[in-house]
């Protein structure tokens, strides 16, 4: 990694920075601030308190996070297709990308920025005294989420990369690699740290109130959320299978119904949300970057940046109600074309018009049924209760209940259910394709750009010219 990204990444910890939701430039900054500066940092609660915000803030304010993960990963997968000419973009699409790029560099210095964030308020409370013991505990163990949380992006991404947990950069400059497994084990430590000291009730608000509160920050059920994706990825399906019902037996989350789905889901602390992001620039904003992206200005071709693949949008019957209210149509020349439109105000005028505020959601209930049924159908033991979580999900959206309970039919129409509840969601469909070894014979036989290198990004060239012990990705 760049001695320039680690230089950002200590020059965080100063309180104005750290505090800040901009996002760093790649650039030569001062080096470290020293323990005098991190003990006022961590002086007091309320000190602590706006230092934790700023990571949350600075997370979802990152590029990377507030559209990236969606639109790169959606390109790189089977679902959506690129119109326009930013070579970026095309690189997404194409599966054909180069170390030098800025893209991939900004997505690998924001993931190790929001991870030098945590790692800073880790080590503050940890060597500080200015804060109480519960503000240390709680503070710490979101912390630690969110490292879990980013290191699974950047895996997932990248494969093999170095495993920071401390924030002094001359020892962080130029370490090598770590092995997926071994990070993948450190996210399960993280995660269930945070799972036993977070408490059930989102932060900020009382008993009283959970069924309608702020799910920008985490609580107990959004790290085993994260620990039952975790377990999945990992192979280890009873421990899937035990978090995901812990997360559906909670009250705090239930399934939108189909009558308030067109919008519900995608609103702002509706029920299945389980964690969501703030929303863009200032608090008060009601939109998503992401229909700003996906929504064009006008409905014209020329606008069109994005399309749906008409191969993906002809899996859905006609009744899905997926198809109908989460997807756009247009008709140009006889040809229809198709966009995500899960969220639907591209700017804060619409949306303060009608009167709806929607935030980016990151992790949804939907997800844990999926997460369970799939967990289930590969232990095998308990078909019928796989079957009763994939029907959940279907009942909801209106469409063909499954029936079978084969295993081998369940876990592909579990995958078929992800696809199509998922879609342009996060990085859902790009990561299970990969998750589950289908990536090179799906993708291959769609794009002739696509090589089995392509599940991986390039390690940024600007890393590698500066860490001696980095190497790159096999293929580049």
């Amino acid at each position: 990694m760049s001695r320039s990204i680690y230089n950002i990444m200590a020059g965080l910890l100063a309180f104005t920075i750290i505090i800040s939701s901009g996002c760093e430039k790649i650039v030569d900054i001062d080096p470290p601030l020293n323990q005098v500066t991190t003990n006022l940092v961590f002086a007091s609660d309320k000190l602590a308190t706006a230092a934790r915000s700023g990571m949350f803030s600075a997370l979802a304010q990152s590029s990377t996070q507030s559209q990236g993960i969606t639109v790169n990963s959606s390109l790189q997968a089977d679902d959506l297709l690129y119109l326009a000419t930013t070579a970026a973009y095309q690189e997404f699409n194409n599966n054909t990308y180069t170390a030098v790029s800025t893209s991939q560099a900004s997505i690998f210095s924001e993931w190790y920025a929001n991870i030098y964030r945590a790692n800073a308020i880790i080590e503050g409370l940890q060597n500080t005294s200015g804060t109480t013991e519960a503000i240390r505990k709680q503070y710490t163990a979101e912390a630690k989420f969110v490292r879990a949380y980013c290191y699974f992006h950047l895996v997932n991404t990248f494969g093999d990369v170095p495993l920071v947990l401390i924030t002094d950069p001359a020892i962080t400059a130029f370490l090598p690699k770590t092995a997926t497994a071994a990070i993948y084990a450190q996210m399960i430590a993280d995660l269930t740290a945070a799972k036993s000291d977070l408490g059930v009730v989102y932060p900020g608000v009382t008993a009283t109130t959970t069924s309608s509160n702020d799910r920008t920050l985490v609580n107990k059920f959004v790290a085993t959320a994260l620990l039952a994706r975790v377990y999945m990825f990992t192979g280890n399906y009873a421990e899937a299978e035990s978090n995901a019902s812990e997360v559906i037996a909670s009250s705090l989350y239930s399934l939108i119904p189909a009558a308030t789905m067109a919008n519900g889901v995608f609103a702002k602390d509706n029920a299945e949300s389980i964690w969501q992001m703030s929303p863009p620039s200032i608090n008060t904003n009601q939109y998503t970057l992401e229909a700003g992206i996906f929504i064009p200005t006008a409905f014209n071709l020329i606008n069109f940046n994005y399309r749906l693949d008409p191969r993906f949008t002809a899996l859905f019957s006609d009744t899905d109600l997926r198809r109908i209210n989460w997807m756009n149509n247009t008709t140009f020349s006889g040809e229809i074309y198709t966009i995500p439109y899960k969220y639907k105000y591209r700017t804060q005028a619409l949306a303060l018009a009608a009167n709806v505020t929607e935030s980016l959601i990151v992790m949804r209930l939907a997800e844990q049924y999926l997460i369970r049924a799939e967990a289930r159908a590969r232990i095998g033991t308990n078909l019928s209760g796989a079957l009763a979580d994939l029907n959940a999900i279907q009942t909801r959206a209106e469409a063909t209940l499954t029936t079978s309970t084969d295993a081998t039919s369940l876990i592909a129409d579990i995958a078929l259910e992800n696809r199509k509840e998922f879609f342009c969601e996060q990085a859902y469909r790009w990561y299970n394709l990969k998750r589950t070894g289908q990536a090179d014979a799906v993708l291959g036989a769609l794009k002739s750009t696509y090589t089995p290198k392509s599940k991986l990004l390039p390690i940024p060239q600007a890393a590698l010219d500066a860490n001696y012990n980095l190497t790159q990705n096999p293929g580049y």
